[in-house]
């Protein structure tokens, strides 16, 4: 073959659960001219002989054997055998698009490119997100010298995305660090890649899939703790050796170093955190002495946090790691599940195994019972000295989804059956076990916990609407709703569905501030805690209730700091608010206070996402806040007026929900974008709607102000309340009615079908494209 445009590296070590998919999807590229390099450490899971094969069926596919498992000792040994113009990266978990080393050839080519990235997608086998390799969108355009444009050392680091021309490599020694395994060697190609090329270009197009739910990826290894650590000390020694780019770069390196090791901290077992901290102390101790901490690169906090661990690390691990295990934040909800008497007993069943075994189950089982028992007893008199050893709920832990497995297991199962009747449980072992081969799950609290929520939302579908959709190809209204939930999983849908944070949105959009709040570092990305100036900075906004308060338990709320009039809400779900019209008689009320602060505090450790499947609720963070409650001069709470905003062009294309008197003469009625009722209602009838609503005064500013806050979106129900001229933000909804809200139509149309048309699908996690 004659030389190949470009070398294809696929470095591996038994990774045959996937090595299919990425080898095949780079057989069937565009380009043919490739050179494919598959290094592999020598598996003994089938990847070897699997590369054998392929090697025989086509020749530009070649087996190197190496003798270490080092994925940048794998890469050089690529590196020296590759013959390519370019060389490119394949991990041998993801795949590749069809056209991509076609692309980036083509551009590299036309502008004589060192280097050419591209965007990407991050998945999973549950969603897919775009994801840009630069955020700076000047940078997409020509070509720029990093070291001329430092930028480009803040773009996405993954060498996999590009191709870099052979050469560049050769002549700059350009060389992984060969640390043992998968240990984040491709920082520090990244890095002496970007510090030698002279011309890199980035292409608005994703083009590779990087797989993001391998358990056996090195993002998920708990036990590497020093692994970034070495790997910035090999950069930093690589620096060393070039003095015209150290002083350019040495801060750049620094604060990679920070970002990377706060993901380590992050990823790592509890037991390693207070080794790696001192680790982390002692770095940056070095780094500020050298005077390489450039402090306008980091945020107050950022610096902050610094400081603290590099003057006493046990003490930043004691007052801010240690405390977190205490948190709802922690994991445990498995171990919970497996200490409870229906799993302790299915596993008792579970281990007779034999005639022996047989012999001593009851009593095995009697002296389970007995521990259990044993154990409750302690824990209640613990939770009566002292309230907070009560436990959280399952759902408000890390691992929930884990613990859901756990209940699913038929070890579970048998024990639950057990307890519930003993006598019938030989009877009833045998039907439980085809119902669990079968895939059925038993609802708890009335949810369907054990299903995928794919499976959940098929079978809520058709028990609603009837029939079996395909929500891959959504054609109705709440069938693209349940697309949305299951496909469209951007991050952004958390933050607007916060109700705290969606007051930035709205301030931001309403007040022109200039937060690029879909930026990957955005304010929208801090947590509450630090984001409170912010939020009360929204009371600015003409448009957003006034903010009072924002609080993480009910035992933080000071009533002698609120007006006499607020609501009290929670942020992170829906049907969480108790509204106070008059504080004093409110306070007097010894019956209502503590039934409302009781129902703020369920709320507010109730994980609301298992309820309907709404993923995007899932990871917000509880709180509750106290907010202006909204009359208008009678007194009367504000009606509610939801706007379905479909089409930013044609208005008639958008319907306005109207909800009236919600607590004296309950009704919700329908309206066109020109006032008549529409032909449909959701739930209810419109025909049957008693009072025609007025037209608000302010009905076109309503309208507009909607269709300004939906513009970034292909559908989103905006909820605004009016009061004369005044008019304010409720909230932006993106699932109404969770999916599960039937059309009542008045004519010979079906409007779940109809409304499904006026949406234009097109998904936020593609808006990048």
């Amino acid at each position: 073959m004659s030389k190949p445009k470009i070398s294809v590296l696929i470095p591996s070590y038994n990774s045959i659960a996937y090595y299919d998919e990425c080898l095949r999807s780079v057989l069937r590229q565009s380009l043919q001219e490739l050179e494919i390099l598959c290094i592999d450490a020598d598996s003994t899971d089938g990847t070897k002989e699997l590369i054998q094969k392929y090697a025989q069926q086509d020749a530009r596919v070649k087996l190197i054997i190496s003798d270490k498992k080092s994925y940048g000792y794998q890469l050089n040994l690529g590196f020296k055998a590759a013959r390519g113009e370019y060389v490119g990266i394949v991990e041998s978990d993801d795949y590749i698009k069809k056209t991509m080393y076609e692309r980036l050839y083509q551009r590299a080519k036309e502008g004589d490119y060192d280097a050419v990235k591209c965007d990407f997608y991050i998945f999973t086998k549950d969603r897919s997100d775009y994801c840009k390799v630069s955020h700076f969108d000047e940078l997409y355009q020509g070509g720029h010298c990093p070291l001329e444009n430092l930028k480009l050392f803040y773009t996405e680091g993954i060498n996999q995305i590009g191709i870099y021309r052979l050469d560049l490599l050769g002549i700059n020694q350009i060389l992984c660090h060969e640390s043992p395994g998968a240990s984040y060697q491709d920082n520090g190609l990244f890095f002496q890649l970007f510090a030698f090329a002279k011309r890199v270009s980035f292409l608005p197009e994703a083009l590779y899939m990087l797989r993001r739910d391998n358990p056996n990826s090195s993002i998920f290894a708990k036990d590497k703790v020093f692994a970034h650590a070495l790997e910035y000390d090999f950069i930093r020694a690589f620096l060393a050796r070039h003095k015209d780019i150290e002083k350019i770069l040495a801060p750049i390196c620094a604060y990679h170093r920070f970002g990377n090791y706060c993901f380590t901290l992050n990823r790592i077992d509890a037991r390693f955190k207070r080794d790696f901290l001192r680790r982390f102390g002692e770095d940056f101790a070095k780094i500020i002495q050298a005077k390489e901490l450039q402090e306008s690169l980091y945020t107050s906090e950022q610096l902050s946090m610094i400081r603290q661990i590099v003057e006493d690390s046990d003490a930043y691990y004691f007052s801010q790691i240690k405390t977190l295990e205490h948190t709802q934040s922690r994991r445990g909800a498995a171990l919970r599940v497996q200490a409870q008497l229906s799993y302790r007993l299915g596993e008792e069943l579970f281990r007779t195994r034999s005639f022996f075994r047989a012999l001593s189950l009851p009593f095995r089982l009697v002296k389970t019972l007995a521990d259990f028992y044993f154990d409750r007893r302690i824990y209640r008199a613990l939770c009566r000295i002292d309230p907070s050893f009560t436990l959280p709920p399952l759902e408000s832990y890390a691992d929930y989804e884990e613990a859901l497995a756990f209940q699913n297991h038929l070890k579970y199962k048998f024990g639950r059956a057990l307890v519930k009747n003993p006598l019938l449980f030989p009877l009833r072992a045998k039907k439980i076990y085809k119902a669990h081969k079968k895939g059925l799950s038993k609802k708890v609290d009335g949810v369907i916990l054990a299903l995928s929520d794919e499976e959940f939302w098929v079978r809520r579908h058709e028990k609603i609407f009837g029939y079996k959709a395909d929500f891959k190809q959504p054609k109705t209204f709440n069938e693209k709703l349940i697309h949305r939930m299951l496909y469209d999983r951007s991050v952004f849908y958390t933050f607007l569905a916060d109700k705290l944070k969606m007051r930035l949105f709205v301030a931001n959009t309403l007040g022109d501030l200039g937060w690029d709040l879909f930026a990957k570092n955005s304010l929208w990305h801090k947590d509450i805690g630090s984001l409170e100036q912010f939020l009360f900075a929204t009371n600015a906004c003409a448009f957003l209730p006034k903010l009072y308060g924002i609080y993480r338990d009910i035992a933080d709320i000071d009533f002698s700091l609120l007006p006499e009039s607020f609501v009290l809400k929670t942020n992170h779900d829906c049907g969480g608010y108790v509204i106070v019209e008059d504080k004093q008689e409110f306070m007097r009320n010894t019956k209502r206070f503590s039934e409302g602060l009781q129902k703020l505090k369920k709320h507010l450790e109730t994980n609301y996402y298992p309820i309907f499947r709404e993923w995007h609720y899932k990871d917000i963070e509880p709180r509750i806040f106290a907010e202006e409650l909204l009359r208008d001069g009678d007194g009367k709470i504000l009606d509610t007026y939801k706007f379905h905003i479909f089409d930013q062009e044609n208005l008639q294309n958008n319907y306005i929900q109207v909800t009236t008197d919600r607590f004296k003469d309950y009704q919700r009625a329908m309206m066109t974008a020109s006032w008549h009722l529409a032909p449909f209602n959701f739930i209810y009838n419109n025909a049957a709607v008693k009072k025609i609503p007025a037209k608000p005064l302010s009905f076109d500013a309503m309208m507009q102000l909607s269709l300004k806050l939906a513009r970034p979106f292909d559908y989103v129900r905006v909820d605004l309340y009016q009061d004369g001229e005044k008019i304010y933000v409720g909230e932006l909804t993106f699932t109404h009615g969770a999916a599960s809200e039937r059309l009542v139509c008045n004519d010979d149309k079906d409007w779940d079908a109809e409304l499904g048309k006026l949406w234009q699908l097109k998904r936020l996690v593609d808006a990048g494209q």
